[in-house]
């Protein structure tokens, strides 16, 4: 393998597009406690990133046989990254932001990283097959995150926008638990093949998540235009392409029950995110006039960027458009980050935060986000 194969094989290991959401966790948590935005964040940025790309990691390694199945493009079950060598890397990532934590904000430090190294090791090998343990952990991963910004002694101050954080971040976790399982209604059947993976196409992985632990929220299963189907497409999944992910295609008649439990999932999804918008506007009620204009339309922006593609997967909760969804609420971290910062009195870091959704969109055209 030469070394540009190599590390392109690393970066989708990593997520590393994902990590473009990290910086905002900081800032946000930095001004929500009153925490002066500048150099001192480097460090704990720093460290952020490399805990968050340890989880990915870690994630891979842990769901190696399932993606074998599921997703067989995947560094890990394709041989591109060896099982000892992802797990050498969430080792090693995730002992270089300690070490960076510790050089960089001392045993105060260590108060919150510390917590959230367990919560993401906890997510990946423990509480990611549980309904409900899973998205809890993977908030909590966020949230905590968050609450690095703030410093030690702020931490309460910041607790709110942690909260809102990680309110987002349960939602999708629990929407990307069906991205590898759901179904069609009745008739739908048809629209349910591969689709060929485009510039938005979300590579996959049945692991679930979006926020800190290895996130995969994720191959392109779907309604593409026209039903079509590619030759490179169907060599991922084998000749019967239109059953997959689905399993046999519905009878007239027959219960759909992921198909449902999918829309379920959409609609929790769909449900946190408005009440992240109302959050933020709740925040905003003590910021200055300019800075509760800026939190009320960056509030509107995460409300449409975490939105739309739900919308599209609750009329037909095909993988594809699930995993388009989850992929949508990841990138809408940004913009949330962006209207905490403005309601919290902070509305240019927030300005300055949405630099990164563009990189981030030409990125994950690249290495998929999930």
């Amino acid at each position: 393998m030469t070394a540009r194969r190599r590390l392109g094989a690393y970066a989708r290991l990593t997520r590393l597009p994902a990590g473009l959401t990290v910086p905002g966790d900081i800032v946000a948590g930095a001004a929500a406690g009153g925490t002066p935005i500048g150099p001192r964040l480097l460090g704990p940025i720093a460290s952020s990133l490399c805990l968050y790309w340890g989880g990915m990691a870690l994630n891979d390694y842990v769901d190696r046989e399932v993606d074998a199945r599921e997703r067989p493009e995947r560094p890990v079950p394709s041989g591109a990254v060896s099982p000892a060598a992802a797990l050498a890397t969430a080792a090693a990532l995730t002992a270089a932001g300690l070490g960076l934590t510790a050089l960089a904000e001392g045993r105060r430090g260590l108060c919150t990283a510390v917590p959230l190294t367990a919560a993401i090791w906890t997510y990946d090998v423990l509480a990611k097959e549980s309904p409900t343990a899973g998205p809890l952990v993977m908030a909590a991963a966020r949230a905590l995150d968050v609450l690095r910004g703030a410093g030690p002694g702020r931490l309460t101050t910041a607790l709110p926008t942690a909260l809102l954080s990680g309110l987002h971040t349960a939602g999708v976790t629990t929407l990307s638990r069906h991205e590898a399982v759901a179904g069609t209604r009745p008739g739908e059947g048809a629209d349910s093949r591969q689709r060929p993976r485009g510039p938005d196409a979300p590579h996959g992985s049945r692991t679930r998540g979006s926020g800190l632990p290895g996130a995969g929220v994720t191959g392109a299963v779907g309604d593409g235009p026209g039903g079509a189907t590619s030759p490179d497409a169907a060599s991922l999944t084998g000749p019967d392409v239109g059953t997959a992910f689905t399993g046999p295609r519905p009878d007239p008649g027959a219960d759909d029950l992921p198909g449902r439990r999918a829309r379920h999932a959409v609609l929790r999804s769909l449900g946190a995110s408005a009440a992240v918008t109302a959050g933020i506007g709740l925040a905003a009620k003590d910021a200055g006039r300019r800075d509760r204009i800026a939190a009320g339309g960056l509030a509107l922006g995460f409300l449409a960027a975490a939105g739309a593609a739900p919308l599209a997967a609750l009329r037909k909760p095909t993988p594809y458009r699930v995993r388009r969804a989850v992929a949508a609420g990841i990138r809408a971290m940004v913009p949330l980050q962006s209207a905490l910062c403005a309601a919290a009195g902070r509305g240019g870091a927030g300005l300055a935060l949405l630099a990164a959704c563009a990189p981030a969109r030409r990125l994950s055209r690249k290495v998929s986000l999930t």
